[in-house]
């Protein structure tokens, strides 16, 4: 944490003095102001943990500084000490009060109850700054994970423990032909044919999907989606993982949608042109710095794609590839682009695998390529 910031305001300079002497440190930044002007134009430039606040000054006393202060938004929030050498009567006292004061001091001061009193102060600063970086690495973290979500080639699906659905990203989208409104919101009974099983009124918690998940549990199981009319069904291996957390044992449930292992899934308005399948079967993926074979692409959205692989891969892993494009495309007929692996699981042979990655810094001319490649196929 960087140092602290105490503005200390007194029309009198062996006063700031004495205060200098008593209160520096190698982790505090002493601000000295000698009247109520310079105390408010350095408690608008300097970001302050505390503020020791003479009552007594020309000009401007230190009531009308705590006043001005208390209704400027950036600095109604400073803990303000005041200081002063006149009156102790309760009246007084409370007049400071009425004005933000959060504490008192006496002239002249006692050393270590100053001390005593900016450590209370400096030490809640400490914790408020904490808790603003718990918040934004907690954003951060919420951020980056939905855009990871939303990058996977597998189609996700997020519910609360009621079985509603509270997250989809686009490729769950895609997959099932469905507006993002129309899925969020939703029991995911009406969303996924497999919870309810053969009873279509069966209700999240009569699922065995549910059993298993709320006792921490995974699940796994095979879903048919039926196209409802001439066009191919398609063959899904249905993961469900439960959202656990120390203080509730179960909050939620995660589906991942994959297809099964040797059958391609045609997805959306997409299942009508077959020649998707085709470019799948033709675009093989290949190490930039070794000209190898990575693997066979079977999945590609704007912003991840999923490959057959020859050999496995660690999440986290950042791979530098490319591809033979199967049509020319802008003038190009090779694509090249970094990637970061998401996650690899083994297939049904030995030296089969599967994986999902996430573009890295896609250009603006390789995601026109991608998307290209989604709308004509």
């Amino acid at each position: 944490m960087k140092k602290q910031n105490i503005l200390v305001v007194d029309d009198r300079q062996e006063n700031l003095v004495a205060m200098e002497a008593v209160l520096e440190g190698e982790d505090r930044n002493l601000i000295m102001a000698k009247s109520g002007d310079e105390a408010l134009a350095r408690a608008l430039k300097y970001d302050l943990a505390l503020i020791l606040l003479d009552v007594q000054m020309p000009d401007m006393d230190g009531f009308e500084v705590a006043t001005l202060l208390r209704q400027n938004r950036r600095t109604r929030h400073i803990p303000i000490i005041f200081v002063t050498a006149i009156s102790k009567d309760q009246s007084y006292v409370f007049k400071g009060y009425q004005h933000g004061a959060v504490d008192y001091l006496f002239k002249p001061v006692d050393e270590q109850i100053l001390e005593a009193k900016v450590n209370v102060f400096l030490e809640l600063d400490r914790q408020r700054w904490r808790l603003r970086q718990a918040v934004v690495q907690m954003k951060r973290l919420k951020d980056e994970n939905e855009r990871l979500l939303q990058a996977l080639g597998d189609a996700v699906l997020g519910t609360d423990a009621d079985g509603v659905v509270s997250f989809c990203n686009a490729s769950a989208c895609a997959l099932l032909d469905r507006e993002r409104d129309s899925l969020l919101s939703r029991p995911i009974t009406q969303v996924l044919p497999i919870v309810a099983g053969d009873d279509s009124n069966a209700s999240w918690q009569d699922s065995p999907i549910f059993a298993r998940c709320s006792q921490g549990e995974a699940w796994e199981g095979d879903l048919t989606l039926e196209s409802g009319s001439e066009e191919a069904p398609q063959y899904l291996r249905v993961h469900a993982n439960p959202v656990c957390r120390q203080d509730d044992p179960f909050t939620g449930t995660v589906f991942v949608l994959r297809p099964r292992h040797g059958e391609e899934p045609m997805r959306g308005p997409e299942r009508r042109k077959h020649p998707r399948k085709q470019m799948f079967r033709e675009l093989v993926v290949f190490d930039r710095g070794t000209g190898g074979n990575v693997g066979r692409l079977t999945n590609l959205s704007l912003g991840g794609f999923r490959l057959a692989m020859r050999r496995d891969a660690a999440p986290g892993e950042h791979w530098e590839l490319g591809m033979v494009l199967p049509d020319r495309i802008g003038d190009v007929n090779t694509m090249s682009f970094d990637a970061r692996v998401v996650w690899s699981e083994q297939g049904t042979g030995p030296s089969e695998y599967h994986g999902g990655f996430q573009f890295l810094d896609l250009s603006e001319a390789n995601r026109e390529i991608v998307e290209t490649l989604m709308n004509r196929y």
